[in-house]
């Protein structure tokens, strides 16, 4: 027969046991990120031309801008909150460090094992399939089946990109967005121009 004091014991090491196996596992799916991406498409898939924004059927990036940050979170200490509210805004600087969720035009390029995107208002930006640094960015680019994903990683955010063509003249771009304790989704579709 147990005492309470033992089986409470008992219950307690088991409840750690149990906390610190799932958080190894949730450490170890985050850090890989589920992508196995390949340097081609399963089939031809280009991306190159001019792409106009179809205003309708895209999102709008504008409430990340002005979003404030979430309130106090109960896994932070105060000394380490501050320090977080002192850093800014993980949205808003999405918001500016990725052009295509402003972008109304977009120009492709697209080799082989790159692509090159000018956006308009924006920059040019290039991307090269597999792994690198970008600025404060770890990006991961590939194919996943016939859709090009981006994955870029800073130390408490993560964007995702994937370019998916609709149709000849239909490229559509879902954002996922993981800033600021939010995950957020937007669409963004593109008409290629004439």
């Amino acid at each position: 027969m147990q005492t309470p004091q033992h089986s409470t014991a008992t219950a307690g090491a088991r409840a750690k046991t149990t906390f610190f196996a799932m958080t190894l596992s949730l450490l170890t799916i985050s850090a890989c990120g589920g992508l196995k991406l390949q340097p081609t498409p399963t089939q031809p898939t280009n991306l190159s031309g001019t792409w106009q924004l179809d205003v309708a059927a895209s999102d709008s990036a504008a409430g990340l801008k002005g979003k404030p940050p979430r309130g106090m979170r109960q896994n932070l200490s105060v000394t380490d909150e501050i320090r977080r509210i002192s850093r800014g805004s993980g949205l808003a600087f999405i918001a500016h460090d990725f052009q295509v969720l402003k972008a109304k035009r977009l120009q492709i390029e697209q080799g082989a094992d790159s692509m090159g995107v000018q956006h308009w208002p924006g920059v040019y930006r290039d991307v090269t399939w597999g792994e690198r640094e970008r600025g404060l960015w770890k990006v991961y680019a590939g194919w996943e089946l016939n859709d090009l994903l981006i994955q870029s990683r800073s130390n408490d955010m993560r964007v995702l990109e994937r370019y998916q063509l609709l149709s000849n003249d239909q490229l559509k771009i879902q954002i996922t967005v993981n800033a600021d304790g939010e995950s957020i989704e937007l669409q963004r579709v593109f008409k290629r121009a004439s």
